[in-house]
């Protein structure tokens, strides 16, 4: 391939071909050399040509690899974007951790012309090219600046490119014999942690700022920390702490920006609150025994390989408080009221939710990551791109999450990935409605007599298990 603008179309997904040729025919994609071609294309055809290309062999990068400066900007933006101080979520969110792309909606960009990323990043800035899904690429291009977009251009040209995963595709969990190969910080003593840096307290959105990835201890205490982060991000998968998640569920998928992400529970706010009396468990909770709650609830680790969630003095829980204590760091403990903290709560609107509009929500701004069926999206390795909503992956019903207004606070706030407002609050509730209308894993609270778990755990408004029947006809919490 020559360093053009056109694209490379061989081996993207036959259905986002077939969609961009459908979008040229239509004109809500223009160029002046496709639309004049695509417009002559019976659907038959556009058909027969997306598959053709997409069986073909996806050719080896030509570039050179780019500068390292221009490799580092670009690596951190892929991989995990700049949610705290934009709101920007990393490329690899949507186009996959390797880049290359995850069914229709997200075609692979690794191995790209760098010139047609570019363009492409620049037609959405400026609104020549509006034809993605809710306006998604638009956000991005418009938090990007031009040295980013050349960085990142220049990046995913160098990488290789595969076949895309598909949507809706979750595979069941693989165990990895060895971690994935992590930066090595440098070993050594240390002595003491020393004082924040001035200006920790509050970022210029009057929110806490944990310390930068860049700045992680060395010794024993920085490779704890970077494990906890690894952990935190892959935590279905990880080679420490897969033995202890019983669905397709990770720390990250509530948690964003890798628990650094204000409005979505940071654990810079959650450090300094524990230990705390919790009303769900009717005792004192330390930070280690909240996290073991996630595990028992959100990650559903009755059902995982060890049976149950991981022991406070295990590595996987070490290396999750360490990481904790870390993105704390100068922040004041105790502090019950810090901005940011838990998810920024929704006022019930006055037509209250109904999983019934929500299921019309869904299918138009939830279903493009999530799949129809809830199901999500996994890479081949394993790693949970886009989290399961409901059913056997899901979290279960002891989870937070499956009270409406909590859901309906998080969704409002955070999605989706990168854009804001393009959900009402009425939509909010509604889909957050939907979503925890269908069955999930039962709460591991349960001791058989479903009415009495109901009465005993399941009495709020927001809250449908033992009150109303899933899609399959069955009460909900009856499985």
């Amino acid at each position: 391939m020559a360093p053009t603008a056109y694209p490379r179309i061989a081996g993207l997904s036959a259905d986002y071909l077939a969609k961009q040729l459908r979008d040229f025919r239509a004109g809500t994609r223009n160029n002046p050399l496709m639309r004049p071609m695509a417009s002559r294309l019976s659907d038959a055809e556009i058909a027969a040509i997306s598959t053709y290309y997409a069986a073909l062999p996806i050719p080896a990068p030509v570039a050179e690899p780019p500068a390292r400066d221009v490799t580092k900007t670009a690596a951190e933006l892929a991989r995990w974007g700049d949610w705290s101080g934009r709101g920007l979520p990393g490329c690899g969110q949507c186009h996959g951790p390797d880049g290359n792309g995850i069914g229709s909606g997200f075609p692979g960009i690794s191995g790209q012309q760098a010139s047609y990323i570019e363009a492409q990043l620049q037609a959405w800035k400026t609104g020549v090219r509006a034809n993605d899904p809710m306006g998604l690429m638009k956000a991005v291009a418009d938090r990007l600046t031009d040295v980013e977009i050349h960085a990142l251009a220049a990046y995913y040209n160098a990488r290789p490119g595969a076949p895309p995963t598909p949507a809706g595709k979750t595979l069941s969990p693989s165990v990895k014999d060895e971690p994935v190969p992590a930066r090595q910080l440098d070993s050594g003593d240390v002595p003491h942690h020393g004082p924040p840096p001035a200006g920790r307290t509050v970022s210029a959105a009057r929110y806490f700022e944990p310390p930068s990835r860049d700045a992680m201890p060395g010794g024993p205490l920085g490779n704890a920390i970077l494990q906890g982060q690894a952990i935190f991000d892959s935590t279905n998968t990880h080679p420490l702490s897969s033995k202890y998640v019983g669905n397709r569920q990770t720390c990250g998928n509530c948690h964003l920006d890798a628990g650094r992400r204000p409005g979505s529970a940071p654990l810079w706010a959650a450090w300094v609150a524990y230990p705390a009396y919790r009303t769900k468990d009717d005792e004192i909770n330390t930070y280690i025994e909240r996290i073991q709650g996630c595990f028992r609830y959100s990650m559903n680790a009755q059902a995982s390989v060890h049976g149950g969630p991981p022991a406070a003095h295990s590595e996987t829980m070490t290396s999750l408080v360490a990481y904790s204590y870390w993105l704390a760091k100068g922040a004041l403990t105790g502090d019950l009221r810090m901005p940011g903290r838990g998810y920024v709560r929704l006022k019930e609107t006055s037509r209250g939710f109904d999983p019934g509009r929500g299921a019309a929500v869904y299918a138009a701004k939830c279903a493009l990551c999530h799949g129809e069926d809830g199901a999500g999206v996994a890479h081949a390795d394993g790693r949970t791109l886009f989290p399961p909503l409901w059913g056997a992956g899901s979290y279960n019903w002891g989870a937070g999450m499956h009270r409406v207004d909590t859901a309906a606070a998080f969704i409002k706030h955070n999605m989706p990935l990168g854009v804001s407002g393009v959900l009402s609050d009425q939509e909010a509730w509604d889909v957050a409605a939907f979503v925890n209308s269908h069955e999930r894993p039962q709460d591991p609270r349960h001791r058989g007599d479903l009415a009495l778990t109901t009465s005993e755990f399941h009495a709020s408004k927001f809250d449908y298990y033992g009150k109303r029947k899933g899609p399959d006809g069955r009460m909900l919490g009856e499985r």
